[in-house]
C-alpha cells in the first residue's frame, strides 16, 4: 500500500513539474518571430536578381504562405512526417511511445518520433547535432508552448519555410526552384512526394548525388499518402510512373565583379541592412558590355594583351551602372576573378587633365603657353629627370589645351612642377582618388605621367567632375531616389574648359589623326593612357550622361606590344560609347556652345578663357495622366554631325500614349515612341493621340 501511495505521489510530482514547466519554461526569442528570413538577394535598378547569397546558416531562403503551398505538398509531408498533425497539442504520445520502444530494443536513440512541431523548434532554435532525452523533453516542452502560441496552419507555414532539402535550400519554395527551377506552387504529386521525402536524411538522399535513393525514398512517401487516404491508387501509380526530371539552378553571379564589390563594401554592415538589396547596376548594360570587351579582346591577342576591364557610371549621379572587373570571371589564366576596376594600376597619362584643372585653379588658362622642350628636373634624391614625349618629338610653344588635347608629356611635367605635387595630392583626394597616400618625394614629378597606382573606377568618378562643372558625386551602387551627395571640387570655368579639350578632335588631331577612336558621331570627352612600361591602357572619358572608364593589359603584368591608348582602350571605349548612344536612341550633346581659343576683353586683353554659354536640355515635365510629349522638350538643341553615319544620327520622340507623329508636317511614324534621322534647322514636332488631341514641340539641329 505504501509503495502505491509512493508512486502516486510521484507521478502527482511529476505531473506538476510538467504542466510548472510548460507554464512557465522561458520561450527562446528565436520562437517569437517565426517567420524565417528570406536569404540576403541582390538585384540590379530593374529587379532583375543577381545574386542569392548562401551559406551554412541561412542557405537558399524564399518564404512562401501557407495558402499558396500545394495540397499535395501538404498531403505529402503530413503523411510522411506527421500524420495526427492536425489531432495532437504539439507532441504525439503514441509516437514518443513507439520510438520510446524502438530506443530501448536498440539501445540507443534511433527514432525520435518528433512532430512537425518538434521539427520546427528544432530548425528555429537548433537543438546541436547529437539527440539526448534532456533535449527531446526541452524539445516537447516549447512546441506545448509553441501550439499555444500559433494555430496549426502557422506552424505549418513556419516548418514548410524552414526545413533543410539538401543543397543548402531551406524551405519548400527554395527546394523547389533548387531541384525543379520553378515555384513550389507549380509542383505536382510526383514533384511533391519527390521532395518530402528529402528531409528525412538530406546528405543521403542528395538528388544529384544519390537520385535513386531518393527516388526510392518518393515510393516510401507515396505509400503513406495512400496508406493515409490521401491519395487513391491510381494517383499513386501514375506519381511513381512519372519521369523526375532534375533541373539544377542556376545560382551563380550574374555580374560577379560587382556582386563580389557590393558584399564587400556591405560586408561591416550586413546585420543592419535589408536581406533584399536593389543595386545601380543595369544588368542590359552589363551583358553588352562584357560582350564588346570578350570579342574585342580575340583582336587584341596578336598584341599580347589577354585582359580588359571597363566600368560605366551615371555622370549626374555616381551610379555604378556597369562593372566588368575582367574579360572572363572564370578564367584562372588571366586572373579573372580579380576585379581591375578597383585593382591598383599605373593610369599613364589618364591623370593629366587633373593636373591640368589643378593648374587652372591656379591661374593659368588654356591658351597659357608652355615650352615643350628638353629638361630636366631634380629629383629629391638630386638626381636628374628627363621626361619624353611617346612621340620622341619636341612641339615648342604650344597651348595648356594643345598639351592635354595631344597627351604631351613634358609639358604635363612641367605643369605638375608649377602646381606642386604635395598641393596636388592634397587636391586630388577631393577628386576622389583615395590611393596616392605617399609623400610627394616618394612620387616626384613622374606623377604627372601616372606612376602612382589609382583604381579604374576612383579615376572614372573623378571625371565626372569636367561633366558636372565642377562638382563630383560620390559613388553609388545602391539605388536610391535621394538626390546624389555631391563635392565641390573645382570651378565651373575650370571644369568646362577641361570638358571642351578634351571633347575638342581639331586639338586632339595633330598627335592622333583625324580619324581616331574617340571620333564619335557626337559629342564625347575623353583622355588615353598608356604606362612606359605598356603594362596598363586606359581610355577614361564622358558625356552630359555617362562616365566610361575602360583598361586593357594582363593581370600579371606581361607587356603588351605596339599599344597605345588610343590603340587599345580606345577602340572598346568608342564601342561602348556607341552601345550607350544606340541604347538611348538620342544624340548626346556634351556643352556644345564652349568654344576654345582666345577671346577678346573690353580693354583690349585676353580673358583667361570662355565661359559656358549654356547647358544643353531643360527639365522635364512631372507625369501626368493626360497626353503629352514626354521627349523632345519645348527648344532642345541637338548637335548636328553631317559627317558620321546616318544611323547614329537619330532622335527618338516619345508621348504618354501611342501617337502619330510628324516633323513639319511630314509623318514621321506611329506609336508612343519613334526614331527620327535629323536635318539641320529648326523643326516643329507634333504628336496627335489616338483620340484626337494635338501636342507640339520645337527643337532646333545645327
Amino acid at each position: 500500500m505504501k509503495s502505491l501511495i509512493k508512486i502516486i505521489v510521484a507521478l502527482f510530482l511529476i505531473m506538476n513539474f510538467v504542466v510548472f514547466t510548460v507554464v512557465f519554461y522561458p520561450v527562446p526569442k528565436a520562437l517569437q518571430s517565426l517567420r524565417p528570413n528570406d536569404t540576403f538577394k541582390i538585384y540590379d535598378r530593374n529587379n532583375t536578381l543577381l545574386y542569392e547569397a548562401l551559406n551554412q546558416d541561412t542557405g537558399r531562403q524564399s518564404f512562401i504562405p501557407f495558402a499558396q503551398i500545394p495540397q499535395t505538398v501538404k498531403d505529402a509531408f503530413i503523411s510522411t512526417e506527421d500524420k495526427n498533425f492536425y489531432e495532437h497539442s504539439g507532441v504525439d504520445l503514441s509516437a514518443i511511445t513507439r520510438a520510446i520502444w524502438q530506443n530501448v530494443t536498440a539501445g540507443e536513440i534511433v527514432s525520435g518520433g518528433s512532430t512537425i512541431t518538434q521539427q520546427v523548434v528544432r530548425n528555429i532554435i537548433g537543438m546541436g547535432q547529437k539527440r539526448t532525452f534532456a533535449q527531446k523533453i526541452k524539445e516537447s516542452i516549447l512546441a506545448l508552448k509553441l501550439s499555444k502560441m500559433m494555430d496549426k496552419d502557422q506552424v505549418f507555414e513556419v516548418y514548410m519555410n524552414s526545413v533543410y532539402f539538401g543543397g543548402m535550400a531551406y524551405g519548400i519554395e527554395s527546394a523547389s526552384w533548387q531541384y525543379f527551377d520553378k515555384s513550389a506552387i507549380n509542383l505536382d504529386l510526383a514533384e511533391s512526394a519527390f521532395l518530402a521525402g528529402l528531409p528525412q536524411s538530406p546528405n543521403n538522399y542528395y538528388p544529384f548525388k544519390y537520385f535513386d535513393a531518393a527516388k526510392k525514398r518518393q515510393g516510401d512517401v507515396l505509400s503513406a499518402m495512400l496508406l493515409n487516404g490521401k491519395i487513391n491508387k491510381e494517383d499513386h501509380d501514375a506519381a511513381v510512373s512519372e519521369e523526375i526530371v532534375l533541373h539544377k539552378s542556376d545560382v551563380s553571379k550574374k555580374a560577379p565583379h560587382f556582386v563580389d564589390f557590393v558584399l564587400q563594401s556591405l560586408n561591416d554592415r550586413m546585420s543592419e541592412i535589408p536581406k533584399t538589396i536593389v543595386t545601380t547596376l543595369d544588368l542590359g548594360l552589363q551583358n553588352k558590355t562584357e560582350t564588346i570587351l570578350q570579342s574585342d579582346l580575340t583582336f587584341y591577342a596578336k598584341y599580347n594583351i589577354g585582359n580588359a576591364a571597363a566600368v560605366i557610371m551615371d555622370a549626374k549621379t555616381g551610379d555604378i551602372l556597369a562593372m566588368v572587373g575582367s574579360a572572363d570571371y572564370d578564367n584562372e589564366s588571366i586572373d579573372g576573378k580579380v576585379n581591375v576596376t578597383t585593382s591598383l594600376r599605373q593610369p599613364g597619362s589618364s591623370i593629366k587633365p587633373l593636373i591640368y584643372a589643378e593648374a587652372l585653379e591656379k591661374g593659368w588658362s588654356p591658351d597659357t603657353i608652355i615650352v615643350d622642350e628638353p629638361t630636366q628636373f631634380m629629383t629629391s634624391d638630386n638626381l636628374p629627370y628627363e621626361p619624353k614625349n611617346y612621340d620622341m618629338q619636341y612641339h615648342g610653344n604650344v597651348t595648356l589645351a594643345e598639351a592635354l588635347a595631344q597627351s604631351l608629356n613634358i609639358p604635363a611635367v612641367k605643369t605638375l612642377n608649377y602646381v606642386g605635387v604635395a598641393s596636388f595630392l592634397s587636391q586630388i583626394k577631393k577628386f576622389g582618388i583615395t590611393t596616392l597616400n605617399e609623400s610627394p618625394d616618394h612620387y616626384g614629378l613622374s606623377l604627372a605621367l601616372g606612376s602612382g597606382e589609382v583604381e579604374l573606377l576612383e579615376l572614372a568618378d573623378s571625371y565626372a567632375v569636367f561633366a558636372n562643372g565642377g562638382s563630383r558625386p560620390e559613388i553609388r551602387y545602391i539605388k536610391s531616389y535621394s538626390s546624389p551627395v555631391m563635392q565641390n571640387v573645382i570651378q565651373k570655368k575650370t571644369a568646362d574648359a577641361i570638358a571642351a579639350i578634351l571633347s575638342d578632335n581639331n586639338l586632339r588631331m595633330p598627335e592622333f589623326g583625324e580619324e581616331n577612336p574617340l571620333k564619335l558621331p557626337f559629342r564625347v570627352a575623353a583622355k588615353t593612357g598608356t604606362t612606359r612600361n605598356f603594362k596598363d591602357n586606359w581610355t577614361i572619358g564622358f558625356t552630359d550622361d555617362y562616365v566610361v572608364g575602360v583598361w586593357v593589359g594582363n593581370a600579371a603584368g606581361e607587356q603588351m606590344q605596339g599599344v597605345s591608348g588610343i590603340s587599345g582602350a580606345g577602340p572598346i571605349f568608342g564601342k561602348i560609347m556607341n552601345m550607350l548612344h544606340e541604347s538611348t536612341g538620342t544624340v548626346l550633346t556634351l556643352r556644345s556652345d564652349i568654344r576654345i581659343g582666345e577671346k577678346q576683353n573690353s580693354e583690349g586683353g585676353i580673358d583667361s578663357y570662355p565661359e559656358s554659354v549654356g547647358e544643353i536640355g531643360q527639365s522635364r515635365p512631372q507625369n501626368t495622366d493626360e497626353f503629352h510629349i514626354i521627349t523632345p522638350f519645348a527648344n532642345d538643341l541637338y548637335l548636328f554631325q553631317p559627317d558620321k553615319p546616318a544611323g547614329y544620327q537619330k532622335i527618338r520622340f516619345e508621348a504618354s500614349q501611342s501617337a502619330k507623329w510628324s516633323v513639319d508636317g511630314q509623318s514621321a511614324g506611329e506609336g508612343i515612341s519613334v526614331l527620327w534621322e535629323l536635318k539641320r534647322g529648326q523643326h516643329l514636332i507634333t504628336a496627335v493621340s489616338l483620340n484626337g488631341e494635338e501636342r507640339s514641340v520645337g527643337i532646333n539641329v545645327r
